[in-house]
């Protein structure tokens, strides 16, 4: 039999993987703009857009509010429009990642742990926990702004590890971002790099024994 038998815990995150908006929003903002994006990139972001701004990790870190937060970005590119404006427009681009929602209840079927591993700041969670619901497919939530910590730094993993009472040899963690996955596995962690679902589907057939 295939698969890595000693899996527990299946660990997603959330941005690019069961929900998208930020990035997509960020990149639509700085094409339809014409913005000159100067700030340097998170190191688990893959690319530059507006709304990485230098106050995007401290709101993801529950360190400032969204209203300070927002400011900021439309303080540097006005062009943008208002700060409710925007508040109001990233809102309105969260979206489910089509076939994610299908495999999470599969695996959870299965009988796996699942949980949520995710950068994000506690007002779009809100938002998004309402909207979707998807919070009740998963047994343990880990949010960047509960700990104080986001990914790739490790002290981000040691929480989750921490919170799920487990070691990183019974986890299995799937992430959009290579920079998360490299981390993880220096950690120890069983690894999926996130680039759809089909293709997560396949890889899940490959990793755990009992998913067809």
């Amino acid at each position: 039999m295939g698969g890595t038998p000693d899996i527990e815990h299946v660990i997603f995150d959330l941005s690019e993987v069961l929900l998208t908006g930020v990035k997509d929003t960020g990149i639509a903002l700085r094409e339809k703009h014409q913005l000159e994006v100067t700030d340097p990139k998170m190191d688990w972001a893959l690319e530059k857009h507006p709304l990485l701004s230098p106050l995007v990790k401290e709101f993801f870190h529950g360190t400032v509010t969204e209203d300070e937060y927002v400011n900021d970005v439309v303080k540097k590119y006005p062009q943008i429009g208002s700060a409710q404006w925007l508040k109001q427009h990233i809102r309105e681009n969260f979206v489910e990642v089509e076939g994610t929602r299908d495999i999470v209840i599969q695996v959870r079927q299965l009988g796996y742990r699942l949980s949520l591993f995710s950068n994000h700041s506690k007002e779009w969670i809100d938002h998004c926990e309402e909207k979707f619901n998807f919070h009740q497919l998963f047994d343990e939530r880990v949010y960047s702004y509960e700990i104080g910590a986001s990914k790739p730094n490790p002290r981000s993993y040691q929480a989750v590890l921490a919170q799920l009472k487990t070691t990183a040899d019974k986890c299995l963690f799937i992430d959009d971002s290579t920079i998360n996955i490299e981390a993880a596995r220096m950690l120890g962690f069983s690894t999926i790099l996130f680039t759809g679902a089909s293709d997560l589907r396949e890889e899940l057939k490959r990793m755990l024994p009992d998913f067809t």
